[in-house]
């Protein structure tokens, strides 16, 4: 449920959506090759929560980068599911992105957009971009919806530069930004929605960053998130 962990010593902890008991791997390439942490959860009204360890070794290691990218899976039943998780050694919170965000009804009520945030960096980088919404309902709590469908998004490569993305620059020199949607939600579910956007700019090695997107119900408002009755 969030796309940041923080390791203390060598323990860490998940917060997990679920809806049936299930397992967790987790791997970080720059540290070791395969499964660094395992554990299994039990899944009580929706939710759980696990504690993982890292080796001694593994810990040492993730202590000298100060942070990694890792791949946590999940099982549930025959149902595997792969997320990103960003790692770190020290306190961190995901916060928001500055700017873009989740448009809650552009063309309609139930009708949300997302806006990527116009990344900027000096000196220019190529970034890899992967946008995310994730939905809750009474029914059946927190859900992800990606560009490629449920629990499932796909990476843009764009470059950074001081002034904005490279590639959503206008001969004038406005800026046109990446959006998504329309996205349709069902009326009467009670749903709210919340904006993420994933991010890993390729310097001497990838560095992850994960945040929320603020939301604008209304023009010229903001808030942190979308609700429709």
């Amino acid at each position: 449920m969030s796309g940041i962990a923080v390791v203390r010593r060598s323990r860490f902890s998940l917060a997990i959506a679920c809806q049936t008991n299930g397992s967790v791997s987790v791997s970080v390439p720059a540290i070791t090759h395969g499964v660094v942490a395992r554990a299994t959860y039990r899944c009580r009204d929706q939710r759980a929560s696990v504690g993982l360890t890292l080796s001694l070794g593994a810990a040492r290691r993730l202590a000298a980068l100060g942070s990694s990218l890792a791949t946590v899976t999940l099982r549930q039943g025959r149902a595997i599911v792969a997320l990103s998780l960003d790692l770190q050694t020290g306190s961190t919170s995901p916060g928001y992105w500055s700017d873009g965000g989740l448009q809650c009804s552009l063309l309609g009520s139930y009708e949300p957009y997302l806006v990527a945030p116009d990344f900027t960096d000096d000196p220019a980088t190529v970034i890899d971009v992967r946008p995310w919404v994730a939905w809750s309902t009474a029914g059946e709590g927190w859900r992800w919806l990606g560009t490629a469908g449920v629990n499932a998004s796909r990476w843009y490569r764009w470059t950074a530069t001081a002034t904005g993305v490279s590639q959503w620059e206008t001969p004038l020199g406005a800026i046109n930004p990446w959006t998504w949607g329309p996205i349709s939600v069902h009326p009467g579910a009670d749903t709210y929605m919340i904006g993420v956007v994933e991010i890993v700019y390729w310097y001497t090695h990838p560095r992850y960053a994960w945040k929320y997107t603020l939301a604008s119900p209304r023009t010229g408002s903001l808030t942190t998130y979308c609700s429709y009755p």
